[in-house]
């Protein structure tokens, strides 16, 4: 019960103003199972809808004031806010479904939603795929991973080359990002 309340608030913490991807516990848990890392997954979707939501009306109505504290998140800057508000306006809210491609923050798609004229309920429904595609994605890797690769190895070991695998995926991010 404690690791699903961990990864609801991980989602939401993160649509808000974490800047670590559910995926990093999302993948933890999924090392001991397709099944729990699936239903980890479908929690941090619930957790990301609610603070999706909550950036989504921030943007609605207090733009300047969320948008002066969500260019402070590390890997998140102007440049990339600006490249978010013309994507939305020329792809609507494709650009929001195929943002984490390119390691886009799911909440700068949410504070300039409503400047794009992207309504709450077609921005919530697009947030459906927009989250649950990669944190599914990354569970079922995790776990095949887990599986098959890896299922002559210690649950310690396990975890060791989850940690240096992300902390590989961060270094490399932010690299960019930065």
């Amino acid at each position: 019960m404690g690791i699903m309340l961990a990864t609801f608030l991980w989602g939401f913490s993160e649509a808000t103003f974490f800047f670590l991807i559910p995926d990093v516990i999302l993948t933890a848990i999924a090392l001991k199972g397709f099944k729990i890392g699936f239903y980890a997954s479908v929690i941090a979707l619930v957790g990301a809808l609610l603070g999706g939501s909550l950036m989504y009306f921030m943007g609605a109505f207090h733009y300047e004031l969320i948008y002066d504290l969500v260019v402070r998140i590390p890997a998140v800057s102007e440049e990339m806010l600006h490249k978010v508000e013309r994507q939305l306006q020329e792809q609507g809210l494709f650009a929001m479904i195929i943002g984490p491609i390119g390691g886009i923050p799911y909440k700068t798609f949410a504070i300039t939603a409503p400047s794009a004229g992207i309504g709450f309920w077609a921005f919530l429904l697009a947030s459906v795929p927009a989250r649950f595609i990669r944190f599914f994605l990354t569970s079922a890797i995790a776990s095949f991973v887990a599986n098959v690769w890896l299922k002559h190895c210690s649950i310690r070991s396990s975890y060791m080359i989850w940690f240096v695998v992300w902390v590989i995926v961060y270094c490399i991010y932010f690299s960019i990002h930065l």
